[in-house]
């Protein structure tokens, strides 16, 4: 913005994890009352920061969910969504299933708990479709994930071989409801991560016009899969451009440990 380039800084909370709905009922709130409390939390700690933003999107909002529920509908009219059966290894506080090879000493080694072993009739993306487009986009455009380690790292995951994943899950309300499923949410990385188009009010709003797909993200490294493997592959699927650029960066830590 100091430099003159329009900027639509966007901020926000991601609100539809299990962890959200479980730290409320810890607290004996409702989720949504529990929600509205963080936010207004969030709201003043970036304040006394004196961070700026101009627009502040939360996954509970109506504007997401419409943007979340049009796009699914997108991919599914386009073929790449399917019904089938999972089972795995699934760590609640990453929200995301975990390959055996991946755990340390049978733990996540991330939050070094214990993962669940689920089985679940879901619907998945077809993200296999896309790995060598993906292949192609990172050779043609390096610039998309920086530093280069990182984005050797996303590289060799995508080379190793992509499985489609699960975009739904069953037996709980805190999400929202898939459109053409109402017997399951959708799975709340295919939920958090459209909130970078639904702050632009996706599918047709005037900021969308102007900034997509000329995007800088900012992430920790520990959530790189699902931006640097999982997003590009649902905008495409889309038929949206991908963002232009992923920064990535280390941990914020205390002690030894992440944050």
């Amino acid at each position: 913005r100091l430099a003159g380039v329009p900027t639509h800084f966007l901020m926000g909370n991601d609100e539809h994890s299990l962890n959200v709905f479980r730290r409320a009922k810890e607290q004996g709130l409702d989720a949504k009352a529990y929600c509205d409390q963080m936010e207004r939390e969030f709201r003043e700690v970036w304040q006394r920061l004196n961070v700026s933003f101009d627009d502040f999107i939360r996954t509970t909002d109506d504007r997401h969910r419409v943007g979340v529920t049009a796009l699914v509908e997108r991919i599914r009219a386009a073929g790449d969504i399917y019904e089938g059966h999972y089972e795995g290894w699934y760590c609640n506080s990453c929200e995301a299933f975990k390959q055996e090879k991946d755990l340390v000493d049978g733990q996540c080694p991330v939050h070094r708990t214990q993962p669940d072993w689920i089985t679940e009739k879901n619907h998945f993306f077809r993200l296999s479709k896309y790995q060598q487009p993906l292949i192609d986009h990172y050779a043609r455009h390096p610039e998309a994930l920086e530093p280069e380690v990182r984005r050797n790292e996303i590289l060799s995951l995508i080379e190793s071989g992509l499985d489609d994943i699960s975009i739904s899950r069953a037996g709980q309300a805190w999400g929202i409801p898939l459109p053409f499923d109402a017997n399951y949410v959708t799975y709340v990385w295919f939920d958090a991560l459209l909130n970078y188009l639904t702050g632009l009010d996706y599918p047709d709003g005037p900021a969308m016009q102007k900034f997509w797909p000329v995007c800088q993200h900012l992430i920790a490294k520990d959530i790189l899969k699902p931006h640097g493997i999982y997003w590009p592959t649902i905008l495409k699927a889309a038929g949206l451009e991908p963002c232009r650029h992923l920064n990535v960066h280390g941990y914020w830590q205390i002690g030894q440990g992440k944050m």
